[in-house]
């Protein structure tokens, strides 16, 4: 009888073969998915949906929105008004607080700011001329100080440097001149803002060491606390609270709807 030939088991690829493979597989298919995926170029260099708005300035906080974001009167989406509310507390005590623009102006806009608050720097920066050129004497401005001596030392001492001003008429000179010089609030510039500001000096200087006008202060302090004001920047537009350093376009919201009846 003739014996067949038996039958071979097959050889196996050596590993190394498997792995060159196995290699091409996945080259093809990186290629398939960069060819199929979305193209994300220049996304990173485009503005959100939403405006960068900048929050209220509490103890410890950063710096305010930039420039573009804080200074924008692009339209902004109506949830940016989620801070915004018509239960804002009313008759607010600001007898004795600085103010510009026309008694009888439709809109009045009472803030509550602290002179060593970065986001309130941003608003009277950026945000304060833009609306003074919309608006102009039709909205009339109360400025209240509020600060928070905790986080921000030398804050009180600006706000006592604030009350000299108004005396003499040059409150929002003193303004300018203090979120200017923000950074500089450390090294004495309260003390000599009566010739940058062009104060009388002689008064001045005895206005800042008078205790009538720290009570004036500590005034406006017992009045935001009482409404609940825990945060800087902080607005009430003819009473209705806005919070932070908002977009122009978020003011305009707010305000231009009383212009429009």
């Amino acid at each position: 009888m003739t014996k067949g030939k038996r039958p071979t088991t097959p050889q196996s690829l050596p590993w190394s073969r498997w792995v060159v493979v196995l290699g091409g597989l996945l080259a093809v298919a990186l290629v398939v998915w960069l060819i199929a995926r979305p193209s994300t170029e220049g996304e990173a260099g485009e503005a959100p949906a939403t405006s960068d708005i900048g929050g209220p300035q509490q103890l410890g906080g950063e710096a305010g929105p930039t420039v573009e974001a804080a200074a924008s009167i692009e339209n902004v989406p109506p949830e940016s008004l989620a801070s915004a509310g018509p239960d804002a507390p009313s008759g607010v005590d600001v007898s004795n607080d600085p103010r510009r623009g026309d008694a009888d102006a439709v809109v009045t806009i009472v803030e509550f700011s602290d002179f060593q608050c970065p986001h309130c720097k941003t608003f009277h920066e950026q945000i304060f001329p833009a609306l003074q050129r919309l608006y102009g004497d039709d909205v009339r401005w109360i400025f209240v100080n509020r600060f928070f001596p905790g986080g921000h030392q030398y804050a009180e001492e600006a706000a006592i440097g604030g009350e000299c001003a108004a005396r003499q008429g040059k409150f929002w000179e003193y303004a300018d001149y203090v979120f200017a010089n923000q950074e500089r609030l450390g090294e004495g510039i309260v003390a000599d803002a009566a010739g940058d500001v062009g104060l009388d000096a002689a008064s001045y200087a005895q206005c800042l060491s008078g205790r009538e006008t720290a009570s004036e202060v500590a005034a406006d302090q017992a009045e935001a606390v009482r409404i609940g004001v825990n945060g800087t920047p902080y607005f009430l537009v003819n009473g209705q609270e806005l919070i932070g350093a908002q977009p122009v376009g978020v003011f305009n919201e707010v305000i231009g709807p009383y212009f429009a009846r």
